[in-house]
């Protein structure tokens, strides 16, 4: 929806919510059609294989892949031309490829994809270190990917489309210089109450609960920092909801204990975390048990040796083949032998690292996480190396970047209309562009820095 951003800023409400289910009706014939339906009945029968079956089945599938890969993508057809693939007998000999980096897909996208673009689905990641990416799905791989995360869902009692679910992103649903105290809108194509994390504050949230007692979703998803402060605020303030949601699904960030306890007790609802990426990594979803299960119909997850870093092979990536991907985030496995009280006998993880929840401050005092800030450059595919944004008061922001030669002056005012959008039309914002950005002490790199100091 974004070439019609100027419009929909400038519509009446109800324009907005009309526009909101058109692109929803959009959306949702992309990834709702044969393939989705089809990879939703292969799921029910999946979970019945036997351990044996479900390796063999994710073995051929990965193979599959490389073959594919192999046979139309420049870059991975260079890459492999010393790999014999044909003497590969189980996972394990996928050590024999090399290992693909994300500055590897971001400087060779032309030569990774498979299908011409104007007939794929774009993908769009910022990620926590701002470097752009843009990756291409086949039509295929998208409802795949949606069937698994409604499969997730409905095995928590949800059902995607035929319930009311409400969503906490980073969408820009609300225009800048909106006085309305209404930080929703509504898309019936899928009956979803979209609501804006930009202006949860203690000032506004009473007009959020307001919204959810009336509206009374089924299920609650999105970014858990969010949803974390709307439940804080009604515990604090012993407020009484109207509905019970069958389940939390929490989205981009990591779930702490804390936001557990106070977001279950709230709202008398279990969490449900899952990890994917924009990219397209497999699928790690908690079970009814409440463990990690690491999802091997959809692709293969490895430690890179010696530490919890993983590499990601993704099966719903055949328009962007991601085979032993270095996506960025760390993985605990918990003892291969290590079953679960759910039943099922895939993989468990221990636990997820890599999903910080840092944030920076709108004008107004609202928290913007990482999650929402790394969103900001996902609109300037393929053209920043690395980002870091600095705040230094409520209405003041740097952006430094490291660009290449596809970044073009527009993209600056781009960059700066997200911002706006994200912090508020009065944030001053100066673009810096450098060589290099330094880690911190610790050796870590940051996307954000928090320097604004409250009372």
């Amino acid at each position: 929806m974004m070439k019609y951003q100027g419009i929909y800023d400038n519509s009446p409400i109800f324009i907005q919510n009309f526009m909101a289910t058109m692109y929803g009706y959009k959306i949702k014939k992309e990834r709702f059609g044969e393939y989705y339906y089809e990879h939703l009945d292969f799921l029910n029968s999946f979970n019945n294989f036997s351990k044996k079956k479900q390796e063999e089945h994710q073995f051929e599938e990965v193979m599959k892949l490389i073959e594919y890969a192999s046979k139309n993508s420049r870059f991975y057809r260079e890459l492999y031309k010393e790999v014999n693939i044909t003497e590969f007998k189980n996972i394990n000999d996928l050590t024999k490829l090399p290992i693909v980096t994300k500055e590897m897909v971001r400087q060779n996208i032309e030569d990774i994809i498979t299908i011409p673009k104007g007939k794929a689905i774009k993908s769009n990641t910022g990620g926590t270190t701002g470097k752009s990416l843009t990756v291409y799905y086949k039509k295929e791989d998208n409802q795949r990917r949606m069937a698994t995360l409604d499969y997730f869902k409905a095995i928590h009692g949800f059902m995607n489309i035929k319930m009311k679910r409400a969503t906490f992103n980073g969408k820009h649903i609300i225009p800048p210089n909106q006085k309305q105290k209404k930080f929703w809108r509504y898309n019936v194509a899928i009956k979803q109450m979209i609501y804006s994390s930009f202006y949860i504050s203690d000032e506004n949230i009473p007009y959020y609960i307001e919204s959810l007692n009336k509206y009374k979703p089924e299920s609650i998803d999105g970014f858990i920092s969010s949803i974390y402060d709307i439940a804080s605020y009604i515990e604090r303030n012993n407020i009484k909801l109207k509905f019970i949601p069958k389940a939390i699904f929490p989205t981009s960030e990591t779930v702490t204990q804390e936001h557990r306890d106070v977001i279950e007790r709230v709202f008398n609802s279990k969490i449900r975390d899952q990890y994917a990426s924009s990219e397209g990594a497999p699928f790690v979803w908690e079970c009814e048990s409440g463990k990690l299960h690491y999802d091997i119909s959809t692709g293969i997850i490895e430690n890179i040796e010696n530490s919890n870093e993983i590499l990601i092979t993704s099966f719903t990536t055949y328009g962007t083949p991601l085979i032993r991907y270095k996506i960025g985030d760390s993985m605990t496995f918990e003892n291969n032998n290590t079953s679960c009280d759910c039943g099922l006998k895939t993989p468990l993880i221990e636990s997820i690292q890599g999903r910080v929840v840092d944030f920076l401050y709108s004008t107004k005092g609202a928290k913007i996480y990482l999650g929402n800030v790394s969103n900001i450059f996902k609109n300037i595919p393929n053209a920043i190396a690395k980002a870091q944004l600095i705040q230094s008061s409520l209405t003041n922001m740097v952006v430094r970047m490291v660009v290449d030669k596809n970044f073009k002056e527009e993209h600056k005012s781009m960059l700066i209309d997200e911002i706006k959008h994200k912090f508020g039309n009065d944030m001053r914002i100066e673009i810096e562009i450098v060589e290099e950005i330094p880690r911190e002490k610790s050796g870590k790199y940051k996307l954000i820095v928090n320097n604004v100091v409250t009372r």
